[in-house]
């Protein structure tokens, strides 16, 4: 059976002060930034097979710098039923 894998996006200035971002696109940190490239060495030995990010800038890089941006498909792009 498959394993199902969250992701929570990086830190932010909002998420680092205990805000809530909502809707609101706010970048992440240097502290987001590097903690999401951490993940990409372990990430890339995992066989992922589908990727799914909201369409939030926070939410993007953080994939990007996992290493899951060329599988990601964003809230944009998901068909309404």
């Amino acid at each position: 059976m498959g394993e199902l894998i969250l992701l929570r996006h990086g830190e932010t200035e909002w998420s680092l002060d205990g805000k809530h971002t909502g809707r609101t696109d706010i970048p992440l940190t240097a502290r987001g930034e590097a903690a999401a490239k951490a993940l990409e060495p372990v990430l890339s030995r995992r066989g992922i097979v589908a990727v799914f990010t909201s369409p939030a800038r926070r939410a993007v890089t953080t994939a990007a710098f996992a290493g899951l941006a060329d599988d990601a498909r964003s809230g944009r792009d998901w068909k309404r039923h």
